[in-house]
């Protein structure tokens, strides 16, 4: 799920589906397919409203639940939709930038590329872990 401007929503407001459409810039078959998922929403009557305090909890609880918490030393790999601990044969460690380290591995299940951001002082206990060198220069 894309992350949703939901600050842009004034609290004590009701929307009609094509207004917070236009407020959080998604179509309005999203915000459709969101009453289908359990966006609480007034159907009684058209136009359909919804209120924006429901709709910053509803999404607030939608994003939490789709979060992967990982390990200390596990990768979210896209493929899979999982944390998995990546192969020590094939892992990297690049800078992103001046605070920052960017861990590229390998998934051992489906091989695809993970990728995983930390801090820069997290980068040697990594690089021990793995045997393998963190090149902390500069941002790449």
């Amino acid at each position: 799920m894309k992350r949703v401007p939901t600050h842009l929503v004034k609290t004590h407001r009701s929307y009609t589906i094509e207004e917070l459409a236009d407020v959080l810039r998604v179509t309005k078959a999203t915000v459709r397919r969101w009453c289908k998922d359990g966006l609480p929403c007034f159907t009684d009557a058209k136009p359909f409203l919804i209120q924006s305090g429901d709709l910053k909890a509803w999404y607030a609880t939608n994003l939490a639940a789709k979060k992967v918490q990982l390990g200390a030393f596990e990768v979210y790999c896209l493929s899979c939709k999982k944390g998995r601990e990546p192969d020590p044969d094939l892992i990297e460690i690049r800078p992103k930038d001046a605070k920052r380290d960017v861990i590229f591995a390998i998934c051992p299940a489906c091989g695809a590329t993970m990728q995983r951001i930390i801090r820069r002082a997290d980068s040697r206990r990594w690089a021990a872990r793995y045997g393998c060198a963190a090149n902390t220069r500069g941002a790449a």
